[in-house]
């Protein structure tokens, strides 16, 4: 009787190695349920990763909302080439009645506008010859400057300065006549 009370010990009691692996087990379960309570606690990084996920969201449908629109302005052209091709076909004729209509108008406002025009050019001639001058010099000067390069920037800046002086005087003497 002895032995079966010795048998039936030791099937019932845990030995020491059976413990220490109960005692890892729950342990680590223990573990796992603080590290989901911490992360359920984490506000700051639950926010984050509801921001991620809205950002990754909104792209999504962009992305979607960009696709429709491409397909339904690609059916819009499709449905519209021939529309815009009727109407070319129509206004062909019109707009060509009224290229013809104008030429005679055009030619004669051509035709009456050339002496003011040939008037204004020689008018304008010598300040254009006179602007002419002043640039070629101030050009000379720059090229001069281009080999000596502390007074390049001077140079080029007075270059500059005369060329737009020219100009100033040519559009002046235009307003005076």
């Amino acid at each position: 009787m002895s032995d079966n009370s010795a048998t039936a010990g030791s099937t019932t009691a845990p030995d020491a190695a059976e413990l220490r692996a109960r005692i890892a087990e729950e342990r680590a379960e223990l573990g796992d349920t603080a590290a989901e309570l911490a992360a359920r606690l984490d506000v700051q990084a639950r926010a984050k990763a509801s921001k991620e996920q809205a950002v990754a969201q909104a792209k999504e449908t962009v992305e979607q909302a960009k696709a429709k629109v491409a397909d339904v302005l690609g059916e819009a052209r499709v449905k519209a080439a021939p529309v815009v091709e009727q109407v070319r076909t129509k206004a062909a004729p019109v707009v060509e009645q009224v290229r013809t209509k104008a030429a005679p108008v055009v030619e004669q406002v051509r035709t009456k506008a050339a002496p003011a025009v040939e008037q204004a050019r020689l008018k304008a001639g010598p300040t254009v010859e006179q602007a002419r001058a002043k640039a070629g010099t101030a050009m000379e000067e720059v090229r001069a400057a281009a080999q000596d390069d502390e007074r390049r920037p001077k140079l080029l800046a007075a270059a500059v300065g005369g060329v737009l002086l020219g100009f100033l005087l040519m559009r002046r003497r235009r307003r005076n006549r």
